[in-house]
């Protein structure tokens, strides 16, 4: 499986390298914009992208469209020691399909990676049906027959997270982590409050499902 690593941390990147290496992937370095620039040239296929938020102080987060672009079936995970609470869902908004904090672990980066490539390989496109609730990923909107709703960008992730996976159980510790990012100064009530808010606009909408929680486990969608 070929991989597009972009990180100019040499150290770091031959060590990504070789325990990537380990796992199947193949990973080509880049170290530089100029790099960049070049492949996004090429007509090179690959079937991951892993990229460091910041590249010799060149923002590659404005990039991620065109990555994006050019390679649209590769999922993408940004890299990233910024601590910025609105940071995970900027680069996602923008593209990316993950995002971890650095320092990280190898094991905790493969399992992610290798949950995503799970998901590609059965597409949701954008949008999907859960119950009677359709979710529109483009437009940030849930509906229930001709009733629709906005939810605000935190509620709307929350929902689409749960819903892309329905088989998992989110703890309110891995949902702080992915929607607020690890570094976000926030209550875990958050989550409680966030939950509940879904909730209620879910009922009012007359949707089939509802998120469940089970105490010490997590949350999920019921139908």
């Amino acid at each position: 499986m070929k991989l597009l690593l972009i990180e100019d941390d040499k150290r770091l990147s031959e060590h990504l390298t070789q325990n990537l290496k380990d796992h199947g992937f193949l990973a080509l370095n880049l170290y530089t914009n100029d790099e960049i620039s070049n492949i996004l040239k090429s007509n090179l296929v690959f079937d991951f992208i892993l990229m460091d938020r910041l590249l010799n102080n060149f923002d590659t987060k404005t990039i991620l469209p065109l990555l994006r672009q050019k390679w649209p079936s590769a999922p993408i995970i940004v890299l990233s020691a910024i601590n910025s609470p609105n940071e995970r869902t900027d680069v996602i908004n923008l593209g990316a399909d993950d995002y971890i904090g650095k320092p990280f672990s190898s094991q905790e980066l493969i399992a992610r990676m290798k949950a995503l490539l799970r998901r590609s390989a059965n597409p949701v496109g954008n949008y999907i049906h859960v119950g009677n609730v359709v979710i529109d990923f483009m437009g940030r909107v849930i509906s229930v027959g001709s009733k629709t709703e906005n939810l605000p960008s935190r509620e709307f992730t929350v929902l689409r997270t749960l819903a892309i996976d329905p088989n998992r159980i989110w703890s309110k510790d891995d949902l702080l982590d992915y929607v607020w990012g690890h570094t976000a100064h926030v209550e875990t009530n958050v989550v409680e409050s966030t939950i509940a808010n879904i909730r209620k606009k879910l009922e009012e909408l007359g949707a089939t499902i509802t998120i469940k929680n089970l105490r010490n486990a997590g949350y999920w969608i019921a139908k």
